[in-house]
């Protein structure tokens, strides 16, 4: 399977995650996602929008954070 739809997948099961309120294994999908293909990551809406909803929580997930400034959400 080619790695932008992994990527996808990935931002799936981390949209799951998040519905369920599990931040922590969306974080870990969205790290995984990032790891497999990050142009997904980085240039979808909604990974972004996913990354935002999992950043906000307190502390946010090191993986997550990262991936937030990387995206331009934080500084």
């Amino acid at each position: 399977m080619p790695a932008e739809y992994r990527g996808a997948y990935l931002l799936d099961v981390a949209r799951a995650y998040l519905h369920t309120g599990d931040l922590r294994g969306a974080a870990r999908a969205l790290v995984d996602a990032d790891s497999v293909a990050p142009a997904e990551v980085r240039w979808r809406p909604l990974a972004r929008t996913l990354i935002a909803d999992v950043a906000r929580a307190q502390p946010a997930p090191a993986g997550v954070a990262r991936l937030a400034t990387l995206v331009g959400l934080t500084r």
